[in-house]
């Protein structure tokens, strides 16, 4: 079934319906696109806004145009983003959260914006972060870095048009509905990728920058060292799992196997025990391959119900011993109407690659968030001494 697309101009004014010719492809992942494709007669207008029922769930759908491909003679090829996109162009200056619940740091960054916080799931744990010179959006997605969840829009339709815009923070989205995925040799439609992740056994953890002092209690400046765990962990900063040791460890140069090392940086983390935790938890997803399988829905028993980021369980028996594990569905890809693609499912774990591509990265931006607040103290500082004194 096509779903029927209700046109709106850039300021929220009913235009029409607007025709499809073909089928709708709808792509959406955890923690990056939700998009719809099709071609048209007659091409919407850049910013104009496509309201949309899902048939599958019920839930309305709402999408901001934001490319056209429009050859002549030729039926116009539309590509519109989440209504999310619009936060694109609400700007944080500098937000300071400090002993912030989620809720608190959500209401925060939506505050300058039109829209509203939704449930919020992840508990009442107080972080903090400095929100400085980004998009809302940008910020939006560091809410969800520091305090987890994974974050949901949520469209409201009244009278004909959207009546609220909501934004959720569930622990995370999806649930578990009985879907199973067997990968074997004989198996077609589907394509089984091991990423290219490094492997690592054990892992040093490392939390937030903490100034050094002098043997007069004063800072010295210009340098920091992070928070360690090791007065909780036996006077070591690091965690291992001795099984993945045995499996993919690498040789010690005495016929045995030694850890492979590797390191993650939580840069908001002020508590040696939760940093071990932290440290602990990251280490699960490092010590064996990562592995994705791409199928289409028809491969997946009960995959016809699977929506985005629930579990499926998996069984690959290419493998000896077979792998039995539970994957989620990362990104979906479905085709509505005639000659539309097959419902597509990637099953693995989510990448995160719209803030952060790595821990080095996101220690990068925190040396220099505490270098620009170090700076910020000291241009405070003179500006209260007064212009004489330059």
């Amino acid at each position: 079934m096509v779903p029927t697309l209700y046109l709106f101009d850039r300021f929220d004014e009913r235009l029409g319906i607007l025709p499809a010719v073909g089928g709708i492809v709808h792509a959406e992942e955890i923690g990056g696109e939700d998009v719809i494709e099709f071609d048209c007669l007659s091409a919407p207008e850049k910013g104009e806004r496509l309201l949309w029922r899902d048939p599958a769930d019920g839930v309305w759908r709402e999408h901001v145009v934001v490319r056209t491909d429009e050859p002549l003679g030729a039926p116009a090829h539309v590509y519109a983003e989440s209504s999310l996109c619009e936060l694109l162009g609400d700007f944080v200056e500098e937000v300071q959260l400090v002993g912030k619940t989620a809720a608190e740091a959500l209401a925060a960054v939506l505050a300058e914006t039109r829209w509203a916080v939704g449930d919020v799931g992840v508990g009442a744990t107080e972080r903090g972060c400095l929100l400085y010179h980004v998009n809302a959006l940008a910020a939006l997605r560091r809410v969800e870095e520091v305090w987890g969840g994974e974050v949901e829009a949520v469209i409201t339709v009244a009278g004909g048009r959207v009546s609220a815009r909501t934004v959720r923070l569930p622990v995370r989205r999806g649930t578990w509905r009985g879907a199973r995925f067997a990968y074997g040799k004989t198996l077609a439609a589907c394509m089984r990728t091991v990423l290219e992740d490094e492997v690592f056994t054990a892992l040093y953890g490392y939390g937030k920058g903490l100034p050094v002092y002098d043997e007069q209690g004063a800072p010295t400046g210009g340098y920091t060292r992070r928070l360690t765990f090791g007065s909780v962990n036996g006077g070591v900063n690091w965690v291992g799992d001795e099984e993945a040791r045995l499996v993919w460890g690498r040789p010690d140069g005495a016929g045995g196997k030694a850890h492979r090392f590797g390191h993650v940086v939580f840069p908001d983390c002020e508590d040696a025990s939760e940093l071990k935790a932290l440290t602990l938890a990251a280490l699960g997803a490092a010590c064996t391959p990562r592995v994705s399988y791409e199928v289409d829905v028809a491969a997946v028993d009960g995959g016809a119900g699977v929506r985005l980021g629930d579990d499926v369980a998996v069984i690959d028996s290419s493998r000896e011993p077979a792998w039995h594990l539970s994957a989620r569905c990362v990104r979906r890809v479905r085709g509505f109407g005639e000659g539309a693609p097959a419902v597509r499912l990637t099953l693995g774990s989510v990448e995160r690659t719209t803030w952060a591509a790595s821990a080095d990265v996101a220690a990068r931006v925190t040396a220099v968030e505490e270098t620009a607040a170090a700076a910020s103290d000291t241009v405070a500082s003179y500006e209260d001494l007064g212009s004489e004194e330059f």
